[in-house]
């Protein structure tokens, strides 16, 4: 590994990158204070929450922040497959909010977060890891995943105790209780 060196972040970037969850958060209420969930939308959204967690979980599995270059499991698809899998579970709230203008509201919200937290992530990449991040890069996609995993991906076994590392139960709740205020929103405009 080589020695940190990214230059600043601009007001810009360190607004996005310092306050992602709270716009996250900010995001989500637009869809779920404006939400109309019907059962069809319930449905479809749950799977793609689900979907979404699974991957992360997935993810968690093979990555050690900052102290090596996950580049096996989703990490041979894609470099960011975190965001990629909670993406999913981003349109699977919007899709179970069931209106379209506060998706659309929330999904510039989140796009904008993410564009600027995973340039800033790229940057502190190539510091941490540069040679090996450079080849990764050069083969495996920013964030759309590659149809067939990285060929010189360096291959490591999933691990069920590093995703508890990064207490992935606990987000697993918090997609439960996502889950809980839209099923509980359908119930209560139902009655």
């Amino acid at each position: 590994m080589t020695a940190i060196k990214s230059k600043p972040l601009s007001p810009y970037q360190a607004f996005f990158f310092l306050h992602r969850p709270r716009l996250t958060g900010v995001a989500a209420l637009v869809v779920i204070f404006l939400a109309q969930p019907t059962l069809e939308s319930l449905c479809l959204g749950t799977i793609f929450v689900f979907l979404g967690e699974s991957g992360r979980t997935w993810a968690l599995g093979y990555i050690e922040k900052d102290a090596e270059l996950a580049t096996s499991g989703p990490y041979a698809f894609t470099r960011n497959p975190l965001y990629v899998f909670n993406t999913m579970m981003f349109i699977g709230f919007c899709v179970m909010g069931n209106n379209l203008v506060p998706a659309l509201i929330a999904s510039v919200i989140f796009i904008w977060i993410y564009i600027v937290v995973i340039s800033v992530e790229a940057e502190r990449m190539v510091d941490l890891f540069g040679e090996s991040y450079a080849k990764w890069s050069e083969h495996v996609p920013l964030f759309f995943p590659r149809f067939t995993p990285w060929k010189d991906r360096v291959r490591k076994a999933y691990s069920f105790a590093l995703m508890l590392g990064h207490e992935e139960p606990k987000h697993w709740g918090g997609a439960v209780v996502g889950l809980a205020i839209f099923y509980g929103i359908y119930y209560f405009q139902q009655s």
